[in-house]
């Protein structure tokens, strides 16, 4: 099919420009990620941004083709030889649609694109975030996408899905009809050129270079319905966005307390909720990026979206203390460095309330900032004759309250339909993750991972707690200080193995099981439990693309 579709390009002698057909967003749990970010790794596709996510096809296609010209493929190690291989096969058909823009990069093309991917899950125990099985269960994921080009710079982009892992999922809040669970992950038009994307509709967004979700915005809670705009340029990168969160009660029944006028026997009123933040990313001879950013969540009971917070070129913190705007803000930088060869560190500093005087009871709020740092190595056993060996250990600590809001306004919630947008473990909590994979062959890939989490029982969920303010015993003079994490501690201790066989690229199959050892299982003081978690999945993807004048 691919051969015929070529055929066509050039009998017109044509094709589009560069980024122009097949620039669809990268589902977020496609394979992909985890292969270009180990070649990243290893010093190659770098003109992939790291810290912006999702991906495009084309955009990854072009990054194949810039490494293709600087870089002779048959002299590198055999497992980087085995990933570049992996993804020369799935963006085929966006690569022949670059070699046809040379030939003629004047004429404009409309095409399409449709794909129906399927995970076949067999699950028991925890085997995903929010997730829990008690007996084996199939739990299949089917997801029809559509993608339909109007010339060259104009994409509309729809996916339906069906996914039965919800069934398990305790944080779900969506309808079950016939019993199936279905969403849209994206529904977005975009216009694009090499320069600029502006989107509309709903898409996934992920800020930073953490694993398992970063310090502000992962696609753990699923796409955003935003607008976003993304300029680009070989040394600078930015993107901005607003995004419209699902309504929520302005009030919670445990707001009473604290409230400044009361609301008991009134029914909660529901609140809009609005999510805006942009973000500079520098690259620096493809060897440090530099990230700086800014975000805040704001609404309110019939409230619009208000211009004023959402400025690109304010300040949100400066908006929410010298204009009287209610807002939670939040403010940040990281940097990702790729040196040595094989080498990558990486770390986040996000910040969302920082206490800067000592005059009142008000404060002696404890400082809520964020910060994740890891190390990830490739190909450690290189020096041995083998390739392929990776290595990843990262720390991340969250304080209690961050992402968290003021009982009165907890509609300002970092909560996407009651998901974490930052990471799945929310806040009041601190992991080291080690994790360490190896490519055997082309197609067996094998991986360990082990985790320390201690999570406290005061989290994004629960009451805003302000004992600094409610204790008489507590004033300025005594200070305050909490113990973190806060409350309960729940700590895992977790060990997982995994092999998988991927010998095409739409297709794969993969076990894994996972054994975790829990202290305050659930937050429940002294009780301990062990838990065996299984998920088997097999994946497969039907792919057709059509390209007319």
């Amino acid at each position: 099919m691919r051969y015929k579709i070529l055929a066509v390009l050039f009998a017109f002698s044509a094709c589009t420009t560069a980024f122009a057909q097949h620039n669809y967003s990268i589902p977020v749990d496609n394979w992909t990620y985890d292969v270009i970010q180990q070649l990243q790794n290893r010093g190659y596709l770098l003109d992939l941004s790291p810290g912006f996510k999702p991906y495009r096809r084309m955009e990854v296609a072009e990054a194949l083709q810039n490494l293709e010209k600087k870089t002779d493929i048959s002299k590198l190690p055999q497992a980087d030889r085995w990933l570049i291989k992996k993804l020369d096969r799935e963006f085929s058909y966006e690569k022949q649609l670059l070699d046809g823009e040379k030939q003629n990069p004047d004429t404009s093309f409309s095409g399409a694109r449709f794909a129906e991917e399927a995970f076949f899950n067999f699950v028991k125990g925890d085997y995903k975030t929010f997730k829990y099985s008690d007996k084996l269960n199939f739990r299949p994921t089917l997801r029809t996408e559509f993608g339909f080009d109007v010339g060259n710079h104009i994409s509309l982009y729809t996916d339906a899905t069906i996914d039965q892992t919800l069934l398990d999922d305790t944080l779900y809040t969506g309808s079950t009809k016939f019993g199936l669970d279905a969403l849209h992950q994206q529904a977005y038009i975009q216009y694009f050129d090499r320069y600029v994307d502006l989107t509309f509709g709903r898409d996934y967004l992920s800020w930073g270079y953490g694993n398992n979700g970063t310090v502000l915005i992962s696609p753990t809670a699923g796409a955003l319905d935003m607008a976003s705009v993304f300029l680009k340029t070989s040394v600078v990168k930015y993107n901005w966005f607003v995004a419209q969160l699902n309504p929520m009660p302005e009030f919670t029944p445990d707001t009473n307390s604290y409230m400044p006028f009361p609301t008991v026997g009134q029914p909660d009123p529901m609140a809009n909720r609005y999510f805006t933040g942009s973000r500079f990313e520098f690259n620096i001879a493809n060897k440090v990026f530099l990230g700086a950013y800014q975000a805040a969540t704001f609404g309110g009971p019939n409230a619009p979206i208000d211009l004023e917070i959402i400025n690109p070129l304010r300040v949100t913190y400066e908006t929410e203390n010298n204009s009287g705007k209610d807002l939670n803000a939040f403010l940040g930088g990281d940097i990702s460095i790729f040196w040595p060869r094989n080498f990558n560190f990486y770390g986040d500093l996000m910040i969302d309330d920082w206490q800067v005087d000592r005059k009142t009871k008000g404060d002696l709020k404890p400082n809520l900032y964020a910060i994740d740092a890891g190390i990830r190595v490739s190909n450690i056993l290189e020096s041995f004759g083998i390739s392929g060996t990776d290595a990843n250990l990262q720390y991340m600590m969250v304080r209690n309250r961050v992402y968290n809001e003021y009982n009165w306004a907890s509609f300002e919630k970092l909560l996407l339909r009651n998901y974490p947008v930052a990471n799945p473990y929310g806040d009041d909590f601190w992991n080291l993750d080690l994790r360490l994979s190896h490519w055997l062959t082309y197609d067996w890939k094998f991986g360990i991972e082990m985790m320390h989490l201690e999570h406290g029982s005061s989290n994004l969920y629960g009451p805003y707690t302000m004992p600094w303010l409610t204790d008489p015993n507590i004033t300025v003079q005594t200070g305050y200080n909490e113990p973190f994490p806060y409350g309960t501690i729940q700590i895992t201790n977790l060990f997982k193995a995994s092999v998988m066989y991927q010998p095409r690229q739409d297709f794969y199959g993969q076990a894994t099981i996972i054994y975790t050892q829990n202290h305050n299982y659930e937050y429940s003081a002294g009780v301990d439990k062990g838990v065996v978690s299984f998920i088997f999945t097999i994946y497969y993807n039907f792919a057709k693309s059509i390209l007319f004048r």
